[in-house]
């Protein structure tokens, strides 16, 4: 299976604090990979549901392990 990588700049699951799915943050804490097929609970707005790494919602919070 292929990588996605998704800059801190994409407001997505895969760069959320509230999404709980399988990522790795780059070193330099500007980017995310995932699985392009990576799944994970939400425990943000969408409450227990399990969401894409690329799903979207208006309650995203930026993920602790990116770069302010």
């Amino acid at each position: 299976m292929g990588a996605s990588e998704y800059s801190k700049a994409w407001k997505n699951c895969a760069t959320c604090a509230h999404w709980g799915g399988k990522r790795q943050a780059a070193e330099s804490g500007e980017s995310v990979t995932v699985d392009h097929a990576a799944m994970g609970v939400c425990n943000g707005f969408w409450q227990g549901s399990r969401k894409y790494a690329n799903d979207k919602c208006s309650e995203w919070a930026p993920w602790d392990a990116l770069s302010g």
